[in-house]
C-alpha cells in the first residue's frame, strides 16, 4: 500500500482544505496492506510527533519525511491511499481533529512548493477528455516506462482508465 501525503499550499490552508485550494504532493511511503484509516493515522503521528516519541519502525519513515526539509501535517493537509491492486487512490483530508475522507481526487494540484513544502515527482501537463476539455497539471511518480508510468499515475489519481489520460508533450 501507498500512502501520500499533500500539503495544503493556500495561503488561507490553516483554515481548513477547500476545494480551490492547490495540494502539493510531498511524500510517499510504502507499508504492508492493512487498515488504511489506523495507517493514515500514524502517519499524522510520524510527522508531527519528535522522534523519540515513535515506534522504532516508524522513526526511518519519520526521519526520511524531516530531511526532505517538511514542515509537519497540518489542518488542510491531506493523505491519499493507493492499495495493492487498485486502480484508483483513496483521500482524506484534514480538519485539525478528524481526517475527513473524500469522494474524489484533489481537484487542483500545485506543481511548486512553498516554504516547508518540497514537491515530489515530475512535473505533467495532461487531459482527461471524459471529465472535460480542461488541460490539467500536477506531479506525478513514475515508475518503470516513464511515459506509460505517468499516464498510469496519472488515471490511478483521478480513477480513470490509463488509456483516458492524454499526456502533453512539454515544450
Amino acid at each position: 500500500m501507498r500512502i501520500t501525503i499533500w500539503h495544503d499550499v493556500h495561503r488561507d490552508h490553516y483554515d481548513g482544505y477547500k476545494d480551490d485550494h492547490p495540494m502539493l504532493r510531498v511524500f510517499s511511503y510504502e507499508v504492508p496492506d492493512a487498515d488504511p484509516e489506523t495507517e493514515l493515522w500514524q502517519a499524522v503521528e510520524m510527522f508531527n510527533a519528535p522522534l523519540e516519541f515513535l515506534a522504532p519502525g516508524n522513526r526511518a519513515t519519520a526521519r526520511a519525511y524531516r530531511q526532505r526539509g517538511l514542515r509537519s501535517f497540518s489542518k488542510g493537509d491531506g493523505l491519499s491511499v493507493l492499495e495493492e491492486n487498485s486502480t484508483a487512490e483513496r483521500f482524506w483530508t484534514s480538519d485539525g481533529v478528524q481526517l475527513l475522507p473524500r469522494t474524489a481526487a484533489f481537484a487542483r494540484l500545485a506543481i511548486e512548493g512553498r516554504s516547508a513544502s518540497e514537491p515530489l515527482g515530475e512535473p505533467v501537463i495532461y487531459m482527461i477528455p471524459a471529465l472535460g476539455d480542461q488541460i490539467r497539471q500536477g506531479l506525478f511518480e513514475a515508475r518503470g516506462n516513464v511515459e506509460a508510468g505517468l499516464q498510469k499515475a496519472i488515471a490511478v489519481h483521478h480513477g480513470v482508465g490509463p488509456n483516458e489520460v492524454v499526456v502533453i508533450p512539454a515544450r
